[in-house]
């Protein structure tokens, strides 16, 4: 199957003989190395082929150095992620990143190096093996597109090695660069514009979608793939569960196109998986593609029924959320969630309300007014009364995006604040997918204003982890108490309700009162998401005796305003 998808990308390449034995030795030699545990998680996902989106697995997304110092300190956490219901671990770039700034971690100078500030690949062992014997798992950042200007390959291609020069994108004519710029969009409009850099030493111009110490990979090059698939084969040895892969959709150029989401990505990432499929099958793909939905369902659903990634962020669907709660209408997310069902056995969203990125409001264009998204972009910037966010990186044609932390987007303080948050967590708990939090929400942390620097807004929300804050509230004390006991409900409830599976069956009604009403499961396992986003109170939506399972109660009547009920039939 691999050498199948990659023959029509490759064939004409002069290098692709001598790449695709390179290929199948990397596969023999990776096999050879996978450990007896790993082999055995395989065979135990085998059965299971949508491990990942099980009732009782919750994600967690994280920066190792503001959450708990380094690998081994995050050892050291696993008791408050294990007893918050944490199932899969996600730090965000922990590979070793160029020097100064790397926009995070995602400028990557070794892909199988650890950050030495952060620990060794030793540590990196062991806190796989601890979370697989907690019957945990560890996501990772495989960042595609690009790597540093710091790599060693980049450093190749500047003096002068023309085999690593081929590893880039690299274009001599400035006619030529004006012309593919004519249909690319900027990444980062207000401090990165444009999409490639002149480099003296190179007599050229670099792609670079991102920033301009950030080069993008030529995958047209066989000799790309074939590293990049080492790489992943290499972490998953490590032990690594799950690969989220930055930056997907801009791996394949071409001329008259925007150069995103063309059908080659797809082949490439159904390679890619081809290539794990080999040696590690029980490891999942999860991809990192922030577009429209449409563009987004082929990387896990292959029109042609190919196995692609398991996983991608359902972006529409969190942003509508977002949009639920500033206009206090719903249909935009129940409209996303009936569009969005899902065939495979193997496949689910990842659903999540936040993240270390923006809100990138484009993701709904078509399925809302630009002049709307535009209103709802201040409104979260602060026209709105309660929400404390700003807005960033305004894209020609759309919205600006919008940064900051969960608890300062729904206001921080008071009962409000808390109702609010309970709102979002709930409904996206009960939406079908893979949840994942972001760090810090489940305590309510603000915004980071020391952190948010003046040329990337989004360090607004990357804090530091507030541990005293979070002791604190495992006591039922202090600011984040009521945040991390909504949390810890929502989470503990969900866990036990089969019908929140990511393959339950998903049926979304229309509710004349404007209630987002979505039944979960079947039979006597079937849940009733009922969430109100509106400014009135309701009828419940069904006649009968039905019974929260989040409060333990009785339905009422009524589901009051920003009210939301998971509601099972009374026996």
């Amino acid at each position: 199957m691999l050498f199948d998808l990659l023959e029509p990308l490759y064939r004409d390449h002069p290098g692709w003989s001598v790449e695709r034995d390179r290929i199948a030795a990397i596969l023999a030699r990776a096999d050879a190395e996978r450990s007896a545990d790993l082999r055995a998680l395989d065979a135990e996902r085998a059965a299971r082929p949508a491990w990942f989106g099980a009732p009782d697995v919750i994600g967690y997304s994280f920066y190792v150095d503001r959450f708990a110092g380094t690998v081994a300190g995050l050892r050291d956490r696993l008791p408050w992620l294990d007893a918050l219901g944490v199932r899969l671990l996600h730090p965000l770039p922990i590979t070793l990143g160029q020097s100064g700034d790397s926009d995070g971690g995602f400028a990557v100078a070794d892909y199988r190096a650890i950050e030495p500030a952060l620990g060794t690949l030793e540590d990196v062992r062991a806190l796989a093996a601890d979370l697989h014997a907690r019957g945990m798992a560890l996501a990772m950042d495989c960042v595609l597109n690009h790597s540093a200007r710091d790599h060693a390959w980049a450093q190749a291609a500047l003096r002068g090695d023309p085999e690593k020069r081929a590893y880039y994108r690299i274009l001599d004519d400035v006619a030529e660069v004006r012309a593919w710029e004519d249909d690319l969009d900027e990444v980062f409009p207000d401090t990165a514009p444009g999409n490639f850099t002149w480099e003296p030493a190179l007599g050229g111009w670099v792609w670079t979608s991102f920033y301009p110490f950030q080069w993008d990979l030529d995958w047209s090059n066989p000799a790309v793939f074939r590293e990049m698939l080492d790489v992943l084969l290499f972490w998953a040895n490590v032990g690594v569960d799950a690969f989220r892969l930055d930056s997907a959709p801009y791996l394949w150029k071409r001329r008259g196109t925007p150069s995103r989401n063309l059908p080659e990505t797809h082949r490439l990432v159904a390679a890619l998986r081809a290539g794990l499929d080999a040696v590690a099958p029980g490891v999942a793909l999860l991809a990192e593609a922030i577009e429209q939905t449409a563009e987004v369902l082929p990387y896990i659903e292959p029109a042609d029924g190919t196995r692609a990634a398991q996983l991608a962020y359902h972006n529409g669907v969190m942003a509508a959320l977002w949009v639920a709660l500033a206009t206090g209408d719903s249909a935009i997310v129940g409209d996303l969630v009936r569009d969005t069902a899902l065939t495979r056995a193997d496949t689910a969203w990842l659903s999540y309300l936040r993240c270390h990125d923006d809100v990138i409001w484009s993701a709904l264009n078509g399925r809302a007014a630009a002049a709307d998204l535009d209103r709802i972009s201040d409104f979260y910037a602060g026209a709105g009364g309660f929400p404390e966010g700003r807005r960033f990186q305004a894209r020609p044609g759309a919205a600006p995006s919008t940064v900051g932390m969960l608890a300062s987007l729904v206001g921080t303080h008071g009962a409000a604040a808390i109702g609010r948050y309970r709102l979002l967590l709930a409904t996206m708990l009960a939406l079908p997918g893979m949840p994942m939090l972001y760090m810090g929400d489940e305590i309510g942390l603000p915004n980071s204003e020391g952190a948010a620097v003046s040329d990337d807004a989004r360090w607004l929300h990357r804090p530091r982890m507030d541990w005293h804050r979070a002791e604190a509230a495992a006591l039922g004390e202090g600011a984040g108490a009521a945040w991390l006991a909504v949390t810890r409900r929502l989470i503990g409830v969900r866990g036990r309700l089969p019908a929140l599976d990511a393959k339950a069956s998903t049926v979304v009604h229309d509710d004349p009162s404007g209630l987002l009403v979505v039944e979960r499961g079947a039979g006597e396992h079937m849940v009733l998401l009922v969430a109100n986003f509106g400014r009135d109170t309701c009828p419940f939506p069904r006649s009968g005796s039905w019974v929260d399972v989040i409060d333990d109660a009785p339905v009422a009547d009524g589901v009051g305003a920003g009210s939301v009920v998971w509601a099972i039939r009374a026996v």
